[in-house]
């Protein structure tokens, strides 16, 4: 019986939350050591020649980031009872949908980070396209994570997550808006409102794996 409730859907999504909410802040932290692509191809070129291992690091640390909010998104839609609340339903679906858009957006950035069967983006027209379609994909990205994380979060404030998990998530949902357009705001500032997302993930997750979780779905009469 322990090691059913262990194993359980709900621990196991609380977990991958957790590793996604760190992978998220590393990740971050490598986008802000890259800094911001320059604006013309022969520039960018030699910003990727100079940036070759954070770049593949960017990459490789947000596929793992992305494939494990997928267990984590089934399991907080269980949790906060998303079968019987249609907000919650609306913000996990949202959250869910940022999951194969960030799949494209990590297709883009593969050809800008690694080479394929030895062929490599070297031109400057090519890879100026890759970059501009990298972050205009991370610009939807930005946009999903503030819908889900500002529903979410006020789902959560009287729920079983508690106040500070909806106030965090809210205000993730919130810098995510100014995340989403990166060329008007300073980069410190970016690291820092992607670190409120990355701790909303973490707190959620935390939450989530904790053995005596309670239910929110209420006892059902026979």
């Amino acid at each position: 019986m322990g090691r059913r409730a262990a194993l359980s859907p709900g621990r196991l999504g609380g977990i991958a939350f957790l590793l996604s909410g760190g992978l998220y802040l590393i990740k971050s932290v490598l986008d802000f050591y890259v800094g911001d692509p320059p604006s013309t191809g022969p520039e960018i070129l030699a910003w990727r020649s100079s940036h070759e291992v954070a770049l593949a690091w960017i990459d490789e640390v947000l596929f793992a980031a992305t494939v494990l909010l997928i267990p984590g998104v089934i399991a907080l839609y269980r949790a906060l009872d998303g079968s019987n609340r249609a907000w919650v339903g609306f913000g996990c679906g949202t959250l869910a949908a940022t999951i194969p858009t960030l799949f494209a957006v990590l297709i883009v950035h593969g050809r800008l980070a690694f080479p394929v069967y030895g062929m490599r983006v070297d031109d400057p027209t090519t890879i100026t396209l890759l970059v501009s379609l990298y972050y205009g994909g991370l610009h939807a990205v930005n946009l999903l994570f503030a819908g889900a994380c500002i529903v979410l979060g006020l789902s959560m404030r009287r729920g079983v997550f508690g106040s500070v998990a909806g106030m965090v998530g809210v205000a993730a949902g919130a810098t995510q808006l100014v995340v989403a357009y990166p060329w008007l705001v300073d980069p410190g500032i970016i690291l820092v409102f992607q670190a409120i997302l990355a701790a909303w993930l973490l707190l959620s997750g935390w939450r989530m794996a904790q053995p005596s979780i309670p239910s929110t779905t209420a006892p059902r009469a026979p």
